[in-house]
């Protein structure tokens, strides 16, 4: 058994069928299917029960991919520390943010870009709940979400500023543009477009809080994960939306304005997020602490 064999097995748990594997993998199917008679043979066991169109991984076939999927990790953490203590501030950073986060991050990563202009960006979205798969899976460096998170055993947590809420409104509503401010009994009278979590708890949730603690029902028409769909609703005059005022974005500045919440009373609680015991890139650990404030 070695780590190339552990690949190929890995690789067949992940596609779910040997012959999409063999695709992913570049080989013909009949060598794939041989490795894994062969792997099956020297361990004394059947990892994948195979019968007609019927394919199951058995208890040790999945063990053995639990095991695998962490030496092959491991493997690729040696890489990247070796080969960072032999060269520069080069290679690439895959960060993942929350859509409404990502004004947090955009200016820092311009400005690392500017002084390291050989290593490259990848900006994976989504809510907490994907973010913390994909820091999971490795498939990110580091995350920029919305606090809570579901296992903070998991991982290290340098939580940022928070950031008030603001309503945004459609220009069309030319009474409530005129205000210079704006209390959570106003906004419950008009239909509320909202962000919310694929899964999880967080700021959607919050939001409700408020109004509950207040006893007033607002009127959610819509709930999305992704801000920019917000704004493009709530210029469409469909409804107002609570967005951080961090997140203010001017492309809808003719249909749109901007009113503080009385009190800032909703505030999100952004965090950068790293798994604990990972190692990460000396690229990636100089834009964190670009991002972290001093």
């Amino acid at each position: 058994m070695d780590i190339r064999q552990l690949h190929y097995y890995c690789t067949i748990i992940e596609e779910g069928q040997i012959t999409r594997a063999a695709r992913t993998l570049h080989m013909a199917q009949p060598p794939l299917s041989q490795q894994l008679r062969l792997l099956e043979e020297e361990l004394g066991v059947v990892l994948i029960y195979r019968e007609g169109k019927r394919w199951e991984v058995t208890q040790a076939g999945q063990r053995l991919y639990e095991r695998a999927r962490y030496l092959l990790r491991e493997m690729e953490n040696i890489q990247q520390e070796i080969s960072d203590v032999d060269r520069g501030l080069t290679g690439s950073i895959t960060i993942g943010t929350s859509s409404i986060c990502i004004s947090r991050v955009s200016r820092h990563i311009s400005e690392f870009h500017r002084d390291y202009p050989e290593v490259y960006h990848k900006i994976l979205y989504g809510d907490t709940s994907h973010l913390e798969e994909l820091l999971q899976q490795h498939k990110i460096d580091f995350a920029l979400l919305l606090l809570p998170v579901e296992d903070e055993q998991a991982y290290e947590i340098m939580p940022l500023s928070d950031d008030p809420f603001v309503a945004v409104v459609p220009r069309e509503w030319t009474e409530l543009c005129q205000a210079e401010s704006l209390t959570l009994e106003q906004i419950a009278e008009y239909p509320l477009l909202l962000a919310r979590r694929m899964s999880g708890e967080g700021a959607y949730e919050n939001i409700i809080g408020e109004f509950e603690q207040r006893r007033l029902q607002p009127r959610v028409v819509l709930d999305c994960p992704d801000i920019s769909a917000l704004f493009s609703f709530a210029a469409a005059g469909m409804g107002l939306t609570l967005i951080p005022e961090s997140e203010i974005q001017q492309v809808y500045a003719d249909r749109l304005c901007v009113i503080p919440l009385q009190q800032a009373i909703i505030r999100t609680r952004p965090a950068l997020v790293w798994l604990k015991n990972r190692y990460m890139s000396k690229a990636a650990r100089q834009l964190i602490q670009r991002i972290i404030p001093s």
